[in-house]
């Protein structure tokens, strides 16, 4: 309304001069707040209730930045300094200014930045000048300033303070600190200040616009990132200084704020959510809602509207169509198991989209522990995402959110501009399982791979190295519902790309739930990948189609190349540049599943060079690398058994199984280790037999002596990657 209001002014003004028009006041109590930012000053209309702002002032007829301004009630007027004039400015309904003078009480060549008005009185501060009132009422041509505040106390680090509605207390955020400071002023009007506590707040603030509603909720916004944060000081006499995000607006440079503060905060063409209101869900307890634009909403449907209507009245219920039609649920919610949630991007813009779940049932959203999706990078269309239910969940009925925008970050509540939320009742049901850790909950064991296979290679088993380890999951009646798989790359050596899978030897691929099965890399869930191979008869996982892929360019120069951690003296590199968890769960629980550690391998990607041991130039699928007595996959070839330096009599029939001769070159050496430790690794082109000189009696008596060669009182040290 305002908008249209300020264009048809401008319109008029071009057609016929207005001039009583021209310095009028403001017709009300404007219920936006209004920034003043850059130099020259443009003023925007900011929207508390979302942070959506628009553009209301553009020529206010200063040559540089108008500070320091507050709203005055008793003329409806804004009111400021003029930096380019050095004086105060009165600045009217079209953003025009006009200046006063000052006759007398304020400090020459000081230019203010901070300042309110309240009961018709002008006040400024600036830090080690003190603190003066201008009571607006003298007349324009006989303004006097009168000093409240010493230069010597005036100490706090300040770009803006507000006044209290209606009682007039003066409050302020300071910049070093964060810290909320109250004013009070003594018989004589002269000003003191109290620290009130710790807004909570961190990191670099410059709180340039700093304003009340009509309820007594404090605004601050930072100038850095343009984020409103609310305080609650509704009950002057308990209150807490606690600062709560409240909005995304515009951020600047040069910033200050005034408000109408006896008007309330209004949503205009806004959406809020439908759950109760414990979950915050009404402007008044900060619940989510967005200014409806363009692009970016859930489903087909969104709804404007002045304020929430939550459950058990939400307006889900009226008869009005419900816009909560952009998420899906496709399986059920059980304790520790997966859920699979279609989600729906509506508009034409790429989207992030977030959701919250309330596990405990505590009747609200903890933005640390129940968040379960966190800023989706969606394309518009239709998408399947895959959370986890808690084992620790409650059982029974409780609530989601969903929340879509055009910026990353959003939590459970708060406003911002362009986007939807979408509450939903949802059920949790009981289910019992118990885990089984390899080799223990907490601990790993270490696969390392020597990739020249048939080959022996510079044979220091640091190609690739992971610490592993699985998680059986079973249900009441001791039957597998799922395997959970973790791993750690600790080092990539290798000249050639490899992949890495794991075998459920004997698991038909059919069995597996192939829907809900996922992989999560380095904490991030990849919704869109699919874990299960093709072509297999029994379940294999693909964790990495190229290992090389998941890691960055080195740190190290010199000899690193593209390896990672194996370079004596490169260890600048993250020790976790590749972590990963991957969910197989199955149609239906199985009885008995493969011996532990199931069958771990690398792989030759397809069209890359792995040596040149092989008949073709790329080997690619027929190429695996397994642990000593472990089986191929379906889509491996036999053919490069007993070539080059390995001696091993492949028989498929026997695999797996005691009997299986896989991988093992002469004198029973292997090129897959399985280690019940983390194992430190050698370093690049070291030979493992010449770091850990034991290893060849334990690969020559099959296990049977040697035992703790892989220990690290029994390696060369020297010789180790540390």
């Amino acid at each position: 309304m305002m908008k249209q209001k300020i264009l048809l002014i401008a319109l008029g003004l071009l057609s016929a001069p207005l001039p009583a028009l021209a310095i009028s006041p403001f017709d009300d109590c404007p219920t936006e707040a209004f920034l003043f930012q850059g130099s020259p000053s443009t003023v925007y209309a900011v929207d508390l209730a979302t942070g959506q702002y628009s553009e209301v002032g553009t020529n206010t007829g200063a040559a540089g930045v108008i500070n320091a301004v507050g709203f005055n009630e008793s003329d409806r007027y804004i009111y400021g300094w003029n930096k380019s004039a050095a004086t105060i400015t009165r600045i009217n309904q079209i953003y025009r200014v006009e200046d006063l003078t000052v006759q007398e009480g304020l400090p020459a060549d000081k230019s203010f930045f901070v300042g309110d008005v309240f009961n018709n009185t002008y006040f400024l501060y600036l830090k080690n000048s003190g603190m003066f009132k201008i009571d607006l009422g003298q007349g324009d041509d006989n303004l006097v300033a009168i000093r409240i505040m010493s230069a010597a106390d005036a100490t706090l680090t300040l770009t803006d303070f507000a006044f209290y509605p209606e009682t007039g207390e003066l409050f302020a955020v300071e910049n070093s600190n964060n810290d909320l400071y109250q004013f009070s002023f003594d018989g004589a009007g002269n000003a003191s200040f109290a620290r009130k506590g710790s807004t909570g707040l961190s990191g670099t603030t410059t709180f340039g616009a700093q304003y009340f509603d009509k309820s007594g909720f404090m605004y601050i916004s930072n100038n850095n990132d343009g984020k409103i944060y609310r305080l609650d000081l509704r009950d002057l006499n308990a209150f807490s200084a606690t600062a709560e995000f409240f909005a995304d607006g515009p951020s600047s440079g040069q910033n200050d704020g005034a408000r109408c503060a006896s008007a309330p905060v209004t949503a205009k063409n806004t959406d809020f959510g439908d759950a109760p209101d414990s979950y915050k869900t009404s402007l008044e307890n900060n619940g989510p809602r967005h200014f409806i634009g363009p692009n970016f909403f859930l489903g087909t449907l969104v709804d404007a509207e002045g304020a929430a209507l939550f459950a058990p009245s939400s307006d889900d219920n009226d008869g009005s169509p419900d816009d909560e039609d952009g998420i899906t649920f496709g399986s059920s919610f059980k304790q520790g198991s997966d859920v699979l949630i279609n989600v729906v991007v509506g508009g034409e813009a790429v989207s992030y989209v977030s959701g919250w779940f309330d596990w405990n049932g505590n009747n609200t959203f903890d933005n640390d522990t129940e968040q379960a999706i966190v800023d989706e990078f969606l394309m518009p269309g239709s998408h399947t995402l895959k959370i986890r239910v808690p084992e620790s969940a409650q059982t029974g009925n409780t609530w989601a959110r969903f929340r879509i925008g055009q910026n990353s970050g959003l939590t459970s509540f708060g406003g911002v501009t362009y986007g939807e939320v979408e509450d939903y009742p949802i059920t949790i049901e009981e289910q019992t399982l118990t885990h089984t850790y390899y080799p223990g909950e907490g601990t790993w064991v270490t696969l390392a791979y020597e990739d020249n296979w048939p080959q022996k290679g510079d044979y220091d088993f640091n190609d690739v190295v992971i610490f592993y380890r699985v998680d059986t999951i079973s249900n009441q009646e001791g039957n597998i519902v799922r395997y959970d798989i973790y791993g750690k790359l600790q080092a990539y050596g290798a000249s050639f790309p490899n992949g890495f899978a794991v075998q459920l030897d004997n698991i038909a691929r059919s069995l597996v739930n192939e829907n809900l099965s996922k992989i999560i890399v380095n904490d991030k869930t990849i919704h869109n990948q699919s874990v299960i191979e093709n072509g297999q008869d029994f379940a294999v996982i693909v964790i990495s189609g190229n290992l090389k892929d998941e890691l960055a360019p080195p740190q190290c120069s010199g000899n690193a190349g593209n390896f990672y951690r194996v370079w004596q003296g490169c260890t600048l590199d993250a020790a976790d540049q590749f972590s990963f968890v991957v969910s197989v769960p199955f149609n239906s629980a199985i009885s008995t599943g493969p011996d532990m550690p199931l069958n771990p391998f690398i792989f030759a990607p397809e069209g890359r060079f792995h040596g040149d041991a092989f008949n073709v130039e790329f080997p690619g699928r027929d190429l695996e690398i397994h642990l000593k007595g472990d089986s191929l996959t379906s889509l491996a070839s036999e053919q490069f058994f007993s070539t080059a330096n390995d001696t091993s009599v492949y028989d498929p029939s026997k695999c797996p199984g005691p009997d299986c001769d896989s991988f093992r070159g002469e004198n029973g050496t292997p090129w897959g280790l399985l280690i019940d430790s983390n194992w430190s690794h050698p370093s690049e082109r070291v030979d493992v037999l010449e770091a850990y000189p034991n290893l060849a009696e334990f690969a020559r008596t099959g296990g049977e002596t040697n035992t703790n060669w892989h220990q690290r009182v029994n390696a060369i040290v020297n010789k180790l990657f540390e």
